[in-house]
């Protein structure tokens, strides 16, 4: 079953009634649901659907969300082909890196290379990793880099209950031509 991201915005409902405060709760869900679903909409009828990488490899496994989950979800609704879309499970799938290679090396896009600050910590990683087209190209985006002020990571702290701010940086990376005048929150090129 898919997970849907504004599902997991709805705790937000929850502390309005634990706070006495549902009307205020109903109206920031409400602004949440109706900023995803337009960005949604926007993305619809893109012609050009980028290929799309994920996650990265730790102690040789590859980790990379499976396509019901909230992650797949997302670049469903930003009109992407996410390559392993069709799997299923609960979980993060757990591939071997000539498997991934295989079939993401010409992905135009890498998205959350896992706790990869760099470039070059990707690469000293695995030199690996410098073979995909999109670590040849920079077209590699993480959210680790954007911190908040007490250091913490702001897509792990944020993230799921603003899945409208997720979908714009998703379809902001790409296809900007959409949303020109929007700036990344969570995702940024990683350098």
């Amino acid at each position: 079953m898919e997970e849907s991201p504004l599902a997991k915005a709805e705790w937000i409902k929850f502390f309005g009634v634990l706070y006495n405060k549902e009307k205020e709760a109903d109206s920031i869900f409400n602004r949440i649901e109706t900023e995803y679903l337009n960005a949604k909409k926007l993305a619809k009828n893109v012609k050009n659907r980028p290929t799309i990488l994920s996650g990265a490899m730790h102690n040789d496994i590859w980790y990379l969300p499976n396509g019901t989950s909230t992650e797949a979800q997302l670049l469903r609704d930003a009109n992407t082909d996410y390559l392993w879309n069709d799997s299923k499970g609960t979980g993060s799938l757990q591939l071997n890196f000539e498997s991934v290679f295989m079939k993401a090396q010409d992905a135009d896009i890498w998205l959350s290379p896992s706790n990869y600050s760099s470039l070059e910590k990707l690469k000293n990683a695995s030199a690996h990793n410098a073979e995909f087209k999109a670590f040849k190209n920079k077209n590699i985006y993480t959210t680790n880099n954007t911190t908040g002020a007490t250091g913490g990571v702001l897509y792990f702290e944020l993230g799921m209950s603003r899945p409208d701010l997720v979908l714009k940086d998703l379809i902001k990376i790409c296809h900007p031509e959409l949303l020109t005048d929007y700036n990344l929150f969570f995702f940024k090129p990683l350098e």
